[in-house]
């Protein structure tokens, strides 16, 4: 595997994942009035943050806060609200449990949305799976996350052939569960990806997943993870190879894309978010900016299920899939283009729900396999078709049943 890119790299400022700090905030709102999906005005905002310090309802965040981390930025104080309202969640998922609907969505079930999606994949891309599943110790290696693991043929490039990539499914990072305030099965997941870590015995690791990349950082360490390895990111790793030559881009696109920025993006800041943004314009493609990008970004859809007054409703993932869409095609852009796995499989699964509102969709890697002569593999919008069928046949038997579940624990051997 060439070490290309696999500097150590400073990795967000450890405040934004502190616990909230009740001294520091001032009730002031801006958190909630700066909030690309919520902004209140200033007497709701301020309101609702009373009710939130007081352990009350609220009318808005339990409700409609997709926990994309944006309200952190904004804060004068630095009093991490973001913090202040997944305890929230954390709490009302300990109370009340979730609705069984959600079990769908929780990562290590053994039949969830990921599983039923992989399990129906073609016989290239499983055998790809078989082959990063691999534990036998190595000194480096590029960890693919749960959403290159549902998609894999998104790894297939020329310039991505040389890179040992290891991982599964059942050795997801738990975004979602920090997401939601599930941190007893957050704490679970760390100790199985010791477990993993520990059987690489590896050095140093390249994430394919931004969400990853911030959870290996700054995130799990809070929640158990002791391997010690070196985490890099991938985006600086394929931006010095388009820069140094390694990857040669034998033509320029001449396409117009807008970006669908990762919630990561924002969090991990500008210097970060501004890669992708670099690498498109190195491939000749335009950036056109969507209203909300960057540092205020809207999340891609799925977060539209996070809050629990919500939680996992294929109607408010939805909707906020549909708001994502909508807003890349009022760019006028060619294209909608983004650096998460993730995030192009919530668009798709939109698109593929409803047809008008189609776009070309493409994961960055695909746009270099483009500008340096490859035909990339495009089984984007198909993919996305897969999500939606899935939830169709699996969650909405689980609605109709009803009622409120925890889910399983995580064990330590998958």
């Amino acid at each position: 595997m060439p070490h290309a890119g696999m500097t150590p790299e400073t990795p967000t400022p450890g405040r934004f994942f502190e616990p909230y700090d009740r001294d520091a905030c001032e009730e002031c709102g801006r958190c909630l009035m700066n909030c690309p999906v919520m902004g209140l005005d200033e007497a709701g905002a301020r309101a609702e943050m009373r009710a939130m310090r007081g352990g009350g309802a609220g009318k808005h965040v339990l409700r409609r806060c997709e926990s994309c981390f944006a309200c952190n930025l904004v804060c004068p104080n630095q009093a991490n609200p973001a913090q202040l309202f997944i305890e929230r969640f954390r709490g009302e998922y300990r109370s009340r449990g979730m609705p069984r609907r959600a079990l769908h969505f929780q990562p290590h079930e053994e039949e969830n949305f990921r599983t039923y999606v992989i399990r129906r994949l073609p016989a290239d891309e499983k055998r790809t799976l078989k082959r990063w599943a691999d534990t036998s110790p190595c000194e480096e290696f590029a960890y693919p996350g749960c959403n290159m693991c549902t998609s894999p043929y998104l790894a297939g490039a020329g310039f991505l052939k040389d890179l040992n990539i290891r991982g599964a499914p059942e050795y997801c990072c738990g975004e979602m569960y920090y997401r939601t305030g599930m941190f007893d099965r957050l704490e679970e997941s760390a100790a199985r990806l010791n477990l993993f870590l520990e059987k690489l015995r590896a050095k140093r690791m390249m994430v394919l997943c931004n969400a990853g990349y911030n959870m290996f950082t700054n995130v799990l360490p809070r929640f158990g993870l002791k391997a010690e390895v070196q985490v890099t990111s991938f985006l600086p790793w394929l931006w010095e190879r388009i820069e140094g030559g390694e990857i040669r881009i034998e033509r320029r696109l001449g396409m117009s894309a807008t970006i669908q920025d990762s919630c990561y993006g924002k969090v991990l800041g500008e210097a970060y978010y501004s890669l992708p943004r670099k690498i498109l314009e190195r491939l000749g493609v335009e950036v056109r900016e969507m209203a909300h990008a960057k540092e205020c970004s809207y999340c891609c859809g799925i977060g539209g299920g996070f809050p629990p007054g919500r939680m996992y409703h294929p109607y408010w993932i939805g909707r906020a899939t549909v708001r994502s869409v909508m807003e890349a095609r009022r760019t006028g852009a060619d294209a909608v283009v983004t650096y998460c796995a993730g995030c192009l499989q919530t668009l798709c699964s939109g698109m593929a729900l409803l047809p008008a509102l189609r776009k070309p969709a493409y994961h960055v890697f695909q746009l270099v396999q483009m500008a340096a002569g490859e035909a990339p593999v495009n089984r984007n919008l198909s993919r996305g078709a897969m999500f939606v069928r899935g939830v169709l046949v699996r969650q909405t038997p689980m609605m109709l049943r009803g009622g409120s579940v925890k889910g399983r624990p995580i064990t330590k051997t998958p």
